[in-house]
């Protein structure tokens, strides 16, 4: 039995049996999935990853030139399917047409087929057959069908691409997944004397939009995209991570919600990153900001003080090496402001020299950090200086000079 077996069967198995209901189909994790049918054709899939994420994508893909203004979220929360009724909703209206509510429902479902492909791949799944009797209820949000599709010829699409997945090598690797640049200095190395691509690469791998995303973005195959990345996820130099879903205030019937609604919390606490280089602003920018906390970055040096005294900034990441201004004179300047005399400043540096660190201690330096930048370490930077902020509040000394790098 191939590694899709399992559902292959399921499905299979429904065929002329005029079944009209649902498949519930769980990961050991508490992943979910939906699987919709009437008369054993099927109607509509959901769940899984990023439901709202998956919806926009789909919109900005078959209907670019639709006004989101005409999209009424909150009427379509108390909806079980929430995107399916807003698609009949646009449809009904004239705002979409028959061709583009197809294609969305199309690729929908495979998407979700190929997900479960993958998910199967990995672990044995749990099943759970639902019949609805005669036909779906309002608040199923599938009163109103707008198309059948065979079972068989879902499949017949869906399998060739799994199929060439797996012949890749690609089945450890989720389309859902976003890549993030690991390694900076090691992949930049790897393009030497293609620096467009490179800042290209930077911009795009920063841990915020996953594969199918960035494969739509330029404009290529999930499948491409992957082949093209896979040596890179090989070699260490960058990886996959999970992301959330986007914000939406959706409330979805008998299904689990915690992937659908997200409230973000974010610390009051601003963090100040002030580097010449766009790529180090970018991957402390999404280190932060995943971590919860506010993040301004600063690539002009002479730009720096004014900012910072605008910002008044809880905690400060300081390159060292910059031109016209380097990260001394900043953080002296800093010093020299009696409101930020307290305000951790973290020297980012490559080279890591005990000179280097006596004199960053000399003009007011709280820390170093070296570079390239590592996630951890970074985290593990900010915890220790915003307790170091508390305790010297409460009347203990100020945070020194760490001999360590990390």
């Amino acid at each position: 039995m191939s590694s899709s077996g399992v559902l292959k069967q399921k499905l299979q198995s429904l065929q002329g049996k005029k079944f009209t209901g649902r498949i519930d189909i769980k990961n050991s994790k508490g992943k979910e999935w939906r699987l919709y049918f009437c008369l054993s054709r099927l109607i509509w899939a959901d769940g899984g990853y990023h439901p709202y994420r998956a919806w926009e994508r789909l919109l900005n893909k078959y209907c670019p030139h639709l006004d989101h203004h005409f999209i009424d979220i909150n009427k379509a929360k108390k909806f079980e399917c929430w995107n399916y009724y807003l698609m009949v909703s646009l449809l009904q209206r004239f705002l979409i047409t028959k061709e583009q509510a197809l294609c969305l429902i199309n690729e929908r479902i495979k998407q979700i087929l190929f997900d479960l492909y993958q998910a199967e791949n990995q672990e044995k799944l749990s099943y759970d057959l639902v019949v609805v009797e005669d036909n779906f209820s309002e608040e199923s949000g599938l009163k109103v069908s707008i198309t059948l599709l065979k079972i068989e010829t879902v499949l017949t699409a869906v399998e060739p691409q799994w199929q060439q997945w797996e012949n890749f090598g690609l089945t450890s690797f989720s389309p859902n997944y976003a890549p993030v640049i690991k390694n900076p200095l090691l992949l930049k190395q790897k393009f030497k004397g293609k620096e467009n691509t490179y800042s290209k690469l930077v911009s795009l791998l920063n841990g915020k939009f996953p594969l199918i995303e960035l494969a739509d973005k330029l404009n290529l195959t999930i499948i491409k995209l992957t082949l093209w990345l896979k040596p890179y996820f090989e070699q260490g130099l960058i990886s996959l991570v999970e992301i959330k879903d986007q914000s939406v205030e959706i409330t979805l019937i008998g299904v689990t919600n915690h992937d659908y609604k997200i409230t973000k919390t974010t610390h009051q606490q601003l963090i100040l990153c002030v580097d010449d280089s766009l790529q180090v602003c970018q991957i402390m920018e999404h280190i932060v900001t995943e971590a919860g906390y506010q993040y301004i970055s600063i690539q002009n040096p002479l730009k720096a003080l004014p900012e910072i005294l605008k910002r008044k900034p809880d905690l400060i990441f300081l390159d060292l090496i910059m031109p016209i201004v380097n990260g001394y004179e900043i953080c002296s300047q800093i010093r020299r402001v009696s409101s930020l005399k307290d305000t951790p400043i973290i020297i980012l540096t490559s080279n890591d020299g005990m000179i280097d660190r006596v004199r960053s201690k000399l003009v007011g330096a709280s820390g170093f950090l070296g570079k390239p930048i590592d996630q951890e370490k970074v985290l593990a930077k900010i915890k220790s200086c915003f307790r170091g902020k508390k305790s010297s509040k409460s009347g203990d000394s100020p945070l020194e000079l760490k001999s360590e790098t990390s």
